[in-house]
């Protein structure tokens, strides 16, 4: 597996990554995950939960430094290709997490040079999609280019981003269609009565929306002043978020958690969850959250709407909200339509446990991580046996 960044460093893709990796190694298979050594302090080979890790050099902190983040880029991509020529006796399959530079250096090196079959996962879509950040890179378009006529192939998790794909070229004959898992908790909520607590989990950069949540929950603590929204995670706008929670006079009502490695007892306390996002692939807090049986409000973006709705294409009306199967939808930068649909859930128990419940069973029964590890072992044998 490669991954420009990894465990220390937590996100989406990284959970996500772990996760199956340690999943597929108790079925059997021998995984090692290929890195960027961005932080000196960690080791750069380490061995957990069965999962090799292995970080290439990448100039340690110099990624930090704005001037010199090219040249830690650079030397990633530079070491990542040499690991993989050197070690290319210990692997079949490469597999990539994230449609980023790491992709094309390894169908250059893997599939260009040792005939290896690589397949990529589209982490994101929408506003902040894997195609667009890719492109902001140096030779971004050339690199994209390569990687449509050359990857054997592409993972979607959600519809838009398997859309985009199709849209710049790849062949639909290449795409599979995989969620992202989720490890069933044996935590499960049981009661439902009075909100006391509202959550979100996420990274504290815009694309997440936390400044809509907060100018939404201004609004809400006007009617309903004993709340308490808890927000879990880090981020580049730590400091401007929590500015904005002064200047709305919520300092009382909002409590910045910050990183939490197991959200669960969070979670568990909480009534409500909430995910603003301006754009998502599929969100690994909003799967946890839905897993433990909690009522969650997201955006109309896929990836959410493939979660909590029947109808992928829905059409909400600024300033409302809809009610589906697993959940509540709302629109992205609404602040009206999603002060709304938290008023509404806090008044209506019986609507917040009837989506929790349901929600639940949905979530353990199609996004099991079990599940979705047996659906890459079938594709990587697959791709194999056409070899």
């Amino acid at each position: 597996m490669v991954i420009s960044q990894f465990n220390p460093i937590i996100g989406g893709a990284e959970k996500q990554a772990e996760l199956l990796a340690q999943k597929l190694v108790r079925k059997g298979l021998q995984v090692q995950v290929v890195t960027g050594w961005w932080e000196f302090c960690t080791p750069r080979r380490e061995i957990v939960n069965g999962v090799r890790i292995f970080r290439n050099f990448s100039c340690w902190g110099m990624s930090r430094i704005k001037g010199l983040r090219p040249l830690a880029a650079l030397t990633y991509m530079v070491t990542l290709g040499i690991y993989l020529l050197l070690h290319r006796k210990e692997y079949d399959v490469i597999h990539v997490h994230q449609v980023l530079y790491p992709a094309f250096i390894s169908v250059l090196t893997g599939k260009g040079i040792l005939k290896k079959p690589v397949l990529a996962k589209n982490a994101c879509s929408g506003k902040t999609s894997d195609i667009k950040c890719l492109r902001q890179f140096p030779f971004g378009n050339l690199q994209l280019k390569y990687l449509i006529k050359n990857l054997d192939c592409l993972i979607g998790v959600n519809q838009e981003g398997i859309n985009e794909f199709k849209a710049i070229g790849y062949p639909e004959t290449k795409i599979q269609h995989i969620p992202n898992g989720v490890f069933p908790s044996l935590m499960r909520k049981t009661n439902y009565n009075k909100v006391l607590f509202v959550i979100t989990t996420v990274r504290l950069d815009r694309q997440k929306g936390i400044d809509i949540l907060l100018k939404s929950w201004s609004k809400v603590v006007a009617y309903e002043k004993t709340l308490r929204l808890l927000i879990l995670g880090k981020g580049p706008l730590e400091s401007e978020l929590k500015k904005l929670v002064t200047s709305l006079k919520l300092i009382d009502s909002v409590e910045f958690v910050g990183l939490v490695s197991n959200p669960e007892e969070y979670l568990k306390k909480s009534e409500i969850f909430i995910l603003p996002s301006r754009a998502e692939g599929m969100s690994n807090a909003l799967l946890e959250a839905m897993c433990i049986g909690l009522s969650c409000i997201a955006t109309n973006i896929s990836g959410n709407t493939e979660l909590i709705s029947e109808d992928s294409r829905k059409t909400i009306l600024m300033g409302e909200f809809a009610i589906e199967k697993n959940g509540i939808l709302i629109n992205t930068d609404d602040i009206e339509g999603l002060s709304k649909a938290i008023l509404f859930l806090i008044q209506s128990r019986k609507e917040r446990e009837d989506i929790g419940r349901r929600s639940q069973e949905f979530v353990r029964k199609n996004y099991s991580i079990d599940l979705v590890a047996d659906r890459y072992i079938a594709l990587y044998q697959s791709i194999l046996g056409k070899r």
